[in-house]
């Protein structure tokens, strides 16, 4: 394994010990000596991955999301070799919702308050410093290119919308305490905004 795999594999570990600590205790009382002792790792690896406790929430939606998010529909995905591309992109954006299922309802909400309040004070570059962004204009462009839209939406505007839907559903869910099963419900409302694209 290289050093490249090897500090992956660490900050991985680093990110789930702070997901489940947060789920079970809440952000406020879990503190980074917590967080690297569950991930058995020293508090100097700890800042080689990231600045603070703080750190973890707001790169989670960043590399630590677009890892799981790119992982996660290349398995779902893998069900089905003869999967339309409208099917592809729903699967997606499941991938996402998967996402905010996994690191929980705190996690998320805390991700919104930290990475709007960047937006307010600088250029915070959002949809540049996610990985998986690319990938889904990627199937857009597929899509488009295979004329399976009824629309004539450009790439940004047909992404635009995809993503101001899959972010509203996640407000939606944090708004109301985590209430109802953001997969499911995401998996239904998805299902009808491709059919009316």
């Amino acid at each position: 394994m290289s050093r490249k795999e090897k500090a992956i594999l660490t900050k991985n570990k680093v990110f789930e010990a702070a997901i489940e600590l947060i789920r079970e205790k809440g952000y406020e009382d879990v503190t980074v000596s917590q967080i690297c002792e569950k991930a058995g790792v020293a508090k100097g690896t700890f800042y080689v991955h990231y600045k603070s406790k703080e750190d973890i929430v707001k790169e989670s939606y960043y590399s630590d999301m677009s890892e799981f998010v790119l992982k996660q529909y290349n398995i779902l995905i893998s069900k089905d070799k003869n999967m339309n591309i409208k099917d592809k992109i729903g699967k997606f954006l499941i991938s996402e919702l998967m996402f905010a299922n996994h690191v929980g309802y705190t996690m998320t909400c805390r991700a919104y308050v930290i990475n709007l309040t960047e937006c307010i004070s600088e250029s915070s570059k959002h949809y540049e410093r996610r990985d998986f962004t690319r990938e889904l204009k990627k199937l857009i462009l597929e899509g488009i290119n295979q004329r399976i839209f009824e629309t004539n939406q450009t790439v940004e505007e047909i992404f635009l919308y995809l993503e101001s839907f899959v972010r509203g559903l996640m407000a939606s869910w944090c708004f109301s305490n985590s209430e109802f099963n953001i997969v499911k419900e995401g998996e239904k409302y998805i299902g009808e905004i491709l059919k009316r694209l």
